[in-house]
């Protein structure tokens, strides 16, 4: 017995089984158990990570601006316009690398497309495990 609604993917209507149906619930509950996994282990290592990326936020100009200004719906031109707007004197060259090298240490990620180009979002384990925008914003004050 087939399932009769449809999804839409970028090359158009795909039909859904109900054995496609299982296979995306199992998926599903695979990274769930995986990230659940990912929050033990960074749990276990915080502190030694925390230190390791604050020693990194430290010794990079303007890093932590760009970090806290990502939010999952800033492209990065979004993102050097609202350091700008924020008094921050910031080229777009600068926000780039600043991007990254979030990406490759990895902090943020990319969450999907604006009109603006790549929409730039935080980890979810790594603020939800290490609150990293908490400590920034509190080293900032």
């Amino acid at each position: 017995m087939l399932l009769t609604w449809v999804w839409k993917s970028r090359s158009g209507s795909v039909p859904e089984t109900v054995e496609t149906a299982d296979d995306i619930r199992t998926i599903r509950y695979k990274i769930e158990s995986i990230e659940t996994t990912q929050h033990l282990l960074l749990r276990e290592r915080a502190p030694q990570l925390l230190s390791q990326i604050k020693d990194l936020f430290g010794s990079t100009d303007k890093l932590t601006e760009v970090y806290l200004a990502v939010n999952r719906q800033r492209s990065q031109a979004d993102i050097v316009d609202y350091l700008k707007a924020s008094g921050l004197r910031v080229s777009q060259p600068t926000v780039s690398r600043r991007i990254a090298t979030l990406e490759r240490e990895g902090l943020i990620e990319k969450v999907g497309v604006g009109d603006r180009g790549v929409l730039w979002g935080k980890k979810e384990v790594v603020e939800k495990v290490l609150r990293l925008s908490y400590h920034l914003q509190r080293r900032q004050q």
